[in-house]
């Protein structure tokens, strides 16, 4: 009886499968070879002879004409080419070809890593290999896979979790190889957890470096290495690969951003540079530098620098310079330049300069700089100058000063301390616990003035007003002074008083400018009034001529006074007298 053809359909397909697969199966083959000091040309030709196979090679790669000696008897073809080449040819099946190819030099080492008390994968685990500087991460299953560089020497695969135990093993080299490792949580005390600024924290360090770096940052925290040099495209890019925040280089080049632990030579970058740790000599960016450590250099970036340390040197930024500790050196922005401590050098901030401790040296701003305790140096600003301490120096502003106490100089419109032992000029200058006085005095122009008198006993300014309401002799007078103090005894003090002083005779078209020297000698009746008198010295300049106007002062001063003519009528000076009483 003939078979079905279905049944002899599925005869013949499978004897064909059978048939093409042990036809493919060369490197399984037993064969039995023996030779000593024979050419490998003719080891393989016997080979292939009792697998039926052919070897295709390159004999670029495999030299035929090389020696070798080899003893099989019946074993796979796999292994007699494993005793031939070792690990440094790879084989590959195609029809009724085995073909001889150089090897891969990586080879990988996966596995999962597990927590030893709940058995459950663990995710972000840094594995990681040392000496090769291999790094890789665990998924939310506790997977991994590490790419090996060198199959000659043993692999020690470090692994690490931040508040778990680390765990090393060591591999074989050669052959991809699956492990499984627990590890165990560490018994932390929460009182001995300090928590520390990093790069990592940073908003620009968030934003650039991706979470899996960030995580690898805190697991391995302890491991760092020094490399001669590394090129990033951008964080994560780079030839150092995912270790690349644990390597300190001589010389960094990102071509757009870097991510590195630290820097010992030159960094540049297109944008950016985020260092883990210290730079030391030169770092330049065309956006922005971040660094976690202290710089001892300089710091160059189009935009922002920033040190969570110290900075030993010089920063320049296009907009804002920020250290989180001490600065040492320049700081140069275009916006604002900031010390979280002290500052020792010269800060130039283009709208503000800031400095949170103690400031000696030069600070600049376009508008405000600001010592938040004492200042020894020079501060100059556009709009106001601030020390919150001790100011042993300059002040300079168009507005204000301000210091909590001022053993230097102070000038400007408004000057402010607390205690003062210094000098302020300008047009207020107020010392809340120094001269403060409120005058009432007369002399031989105006029968009556009132003056305030503010500063120290070092110099004091004096902002004062007279008239006369005589009804055919009026006059108006506003001016300003400086005086100081001299003391005699415990009630007797010496008052020299500089003053200048408009006159308002009824004609605003002219100017009547009317300067004095006084020298009044002050006695105190109590603590809070006291009486003065002295001589002057006035020189007058009035170009009002005989232009009188009714009813005001036309001859300064009044008849009876020996009135010398210095530059025609124009400017004269003569002897007078000054009388009054202090109030406070």
């Amino acid at each position: 009886m003939r078979p079905a053809p279905r049944v002899l359909f599925l005869f013949c397909f499978a004897l064909l499968i059978t048939t093409t697969a042990f036809a493919q199966d060369h490197l399984n083959k037993l064969v039995t070879i023996s030779a000593n000091k024979k050419p490998l040309k003719s080891v393989l030709q016997s080979i292939s002879q009792q697998g039926r196979f052919i070897f295709s090679y390159n004999s670029n790669i495999i030299n035929d004409d090389s020696l070798v000696t080899i003893n099989a008897n019946r074993k796979p073809v796999r292994q007699v080419l494993d005793d031939l080449f070792g690990s440094n040819i790879s084989y590959k099946e195609k029809d009724k070809y085995i073909i001889l190819q150089r090897a891969e030099s990586f080879w990988y080492v996966s596995g999962y890593i597990y927590d030893e008390l709940t058995n459950e994968g663990l995710g972000y685990v840094s594995v990681y290999e040392k000496q090769q500087l291999v790094a890789s991460m665990t998924n939310d299953k506790g997977y991994f896979q590490l790419k090996m560089k060198d199959r000659s020497q043993p692999a020690v695969i470090s692994v690490s979790k931040a508040w778990y135990s680390d765990t090393a093993i060591v591999i074989k080299p050669g052959q991809n190889q699956a492990i499984a490792v627990k590890i165990k949580p560490k018994e932390v005390l929460l009182d001995s957890v300090v928590i520390t600024p990093n790069v990592e924290k940073n908003w620009l360090g968030k934003f650039f470096v991706s979470s899996k770096q960030r995580m690898q940052s805190l697991n391995i925290d302890q491991f760092f290495v020094d490399k001669p040099y590394q090129a990033s495209v951008i964080p994560g890019v780079s030839t150092q690969g995912k270790m690349s925040g644990q390597i300190n280089n001589k010389f960094s080049f990102n071509l757009l951003g870097g991510y590195t632990a630290g820097v010992n030579g030159f960094e540049l970058a297109g944008l950016f540079n985020i260092v883990k740790k210290d730079v030391h000599y030169a770092q330049v960016a065309g956006a922005f530098n971040i660094a976690g450590g202290n710089l001892d250099g300089a710091q160059v970036s189009g935009l922002y620098n920033q040190m969570l340390g110290s900075v030993d040197g010089v920063q320049v930024a296009g907009l804002s310079n920020i250290v989180m500790k001490g600065v040492a050196g320049v700081q140069v922005s275009g916006v604002y330049s900031h010390s979280s401590i002290n500052t020792e050098g010269v800060q130039i901030g283009g709208l503000a300069s800031f400095t949170k401790d103690t400031m000696d040296g030069l600070q600049i701003a376009g508008v405000a700089s600001v010592a938040g305790k004492n200042a020894s140096g020079t501060q100059i600003a556009g709009l106001g100058n601030i020390s919150g301490g001790e100011m042993d120096g300059v002040q300079i502003a168009g507005l204000f000063n301000y210091a909590k106490k001022l053993d230097g100089f102070q000038f400007a419109f408004v000057n402010i301390a607390d205690t003062s032992t210094g000098y302020s000029v300008g047009f207020l200058n107020l010392v809340w616990t120094g001269y403060h006085k409120l005058s009432l005095s007369t002399n031989e122009v105006l029968h009556f003035n009132a003056a305030f008198k503010a500063g120290n006993k070092n110099l004091y300014s004096i902002l004062f007003g007279g008239l006369n309401l005589d009804a055919d002799s009026k006059a108006y007078s506003f001016g300003y002074g400086l005086g100081t103090e001299g003391r005699i005894s415990n009630r007797f003090t010496l008052n020299p008083e500089l003053t200048s002083q408009y006159l308002y005779l009824g004609d605003w078209e002219h100017l009547n400018l009317l300067n004095k020297f006084t020298l009044n000698l002050n006695f105190r009746i109590s603590k809070d009034v006291s009486i003065y008198a002295g001589p002057s010295i006035n020189i007058y300049y009035s170009n009002q001529g005989n232009t009188a106007k009714e009813g005001y002062m036309h001859t300064v001063p009044a008849k009876g006074y020996a009135v010398a003519e210095i530059y025609n009528t124009l400017l004269t000076g003569w002897f007078g007298w000054n009388a009054g009483i202090n109030i406070f």
